[in-house]
């Protein structure tokens, strides 16, 4: 009638008691009608009872230390790069906009500057791309030194 994994989530959602009235009094048929499935849900509730009688070791102040003061470093250099960035453009971006309205300047400086500052940047999208789609299939991108 249902295939193991179907019947396993079901009887795992009647002794979770997840299941719509409807799920619910047909997994109560199927038990009353089979009984490899009531064994199998007794099976499945010494199962979760073991399981929740399990306790993992608790981490010593030590290692608690370690974990919160590696978020910390994290939390503290993303944030860093974050103001440094913004930083960066509000005074690009001033300085770009004192330097294209100072009129004494001249026209060809501020379109050779203009000229560089957009080869550097279609130099810079052009690399971060190329090392966006090599990382889709490095195989040491994970590996942690």
């Amino acid at each position: 009638m249902y295939e193991d994994d179907k019947l396993e989530q079901l009887l795992s959602g009647y002794l979770d008691d997840e299941l719509t009235q409807q799920q619910r009094q047909r997994v109560e048929l199927l038990l009353e009608s089979s009984p490899e499935h009531r064994t199998r849900l007794e099976e499945l509730a010494r199962l979760r009872e073991g399981i929740a009688g399990l306790k993992g070791p608790e981490p010593t102040a030590e290692q608690w230390s370690r974990m919160m003061s590696g978020l910390t470093r994290k939390t503290s250099r993303g944030l860093g790069w974050l103001f440094g960035i913004v930083g960066a453009v509000i005074l690009a971006g001033f300085a770009a906009w004192q330097f294209s309205v100072d009129e004494t300047v001249p026209a060809l400086i501020k379109i050779g500057v203009l000229a560089v500052v957009l080869g550097v940047w279609f130099l810079f999208v052009s690399v971060l791309l190329d090392r966006l789609e090599a990382r889709k299939t490095d195989r040491y991108k994970d590996v942690e030194l």
